[in-house]
């Protein structure tokens, strides 16, 4: 391994978490328990998460969980303030939610909801989700990246393409990449990745072995968007140091 910083040193206190490792499957996160589901979504709705909902029309709603009904299997959420998007998405046959609980990545996809009134407002309620998915939370903190960046992965899949992905988020257990081109085929979890460029621009290069350790759809619109984890293989102390450093410089800049 080996990297190229081009960056100064900073000192840094990381926040760390103390979960299980990262996983080697998706689904080790899958909930169908209506229980398991009622636990998350209410969490979401206690911590007033920010939750982003893609319609399968192509419409996208930003909202936040407002009441979960654990006995009636079915959860309450906030309405917007576009008439269009409040169409689309009581007409779309398929909603998929994305949300971060604490940090850790929430998945699942309804069918159409309902118009209701809550407290005296408008609002959607939809039934649980017949299975949702709740990610573990990574060992180390983890930075998002900003999209205008234009951070970049370059690697060889498993069948020899060299490819270029979006880098999305990092930490010091592994990096999310994001690709148009790519899906779950070319990058299934387990498949380990070698001599993969991770190009920071201003901050950095850095050449490491990577292991897809699971993926998700972020997206269905224009064939889709996948997300996949990976994680860090055998990493020595000298790019760890680095790798802390770069991340403390992407949460400051995303902050910023």
């Amino acid at each position: 391994m080996n990297f190229e910083d081009s960056s100064e040193p900073s000192q840094a206190e990381l926040e760390q978490a103390s979960d299980e490792s990262s996983p080697m499957s998706d689904e080790r996160y899958r909930l169908t328990h209506p229980s398991q589901i009622g636990t998350v979504l209410r969490d979401l709705a206690w911590q007033k998460c920010i939750v982003n909902v893609h319609a399968r029309s192509g419409h996208d709603l930003v909202t936040t969980v407002l009441h979960v009904d654990p006995a009636a299997r079915s959860f309450v959420f906030d309405w917007s303030r576009s008439e269009t998007e409040c169409e689309a998405l009581l007409e779309s046959s398929e909603n998929a939610f994305s949300a971060s609980l604490r940090g850790v990545p929430v998945n699942f996809v309804i069918g159409k909801p309902a118009a209701t009134d809550f407290q005296g407002g408008p609002a959607f309620v939809a039934s649980f989700p017949e299975k949702l998915y709740h990610f573990q939370r990574r060992r180390h903190f983890r930075a998002r990246t900003l999209v205008t960046k234009g951070y970049s992965c370059e690697l060889r899949t498993p069948k020899g393409q060299v490819m270029k992905l979006d880098i999305a988020d990092l930490s010091l257990s592994g990096v999310g990449l994001r690709s148009k081109a790519l899906g779950v085929e070319q990058l299934p979890s387990g498949a380990v990745l070698e001599k993969c460029v991770l190009d920071f621009r201003e901050l950095g290069k850095l050449t490491v072995n990577l292991q897809v350790v699971g993926h998700w759809a972020v997206s269905s619109q224009n064939g889709g968007i996948y997300h996949f984890g990976c994680a860090f293989s055998s990493l020595d102390g000298r790019l760890e140091n680095f790798l802390q450093r770069l991340v403390f410089q992407l949460e400051l800049a995303h902050r910023g």
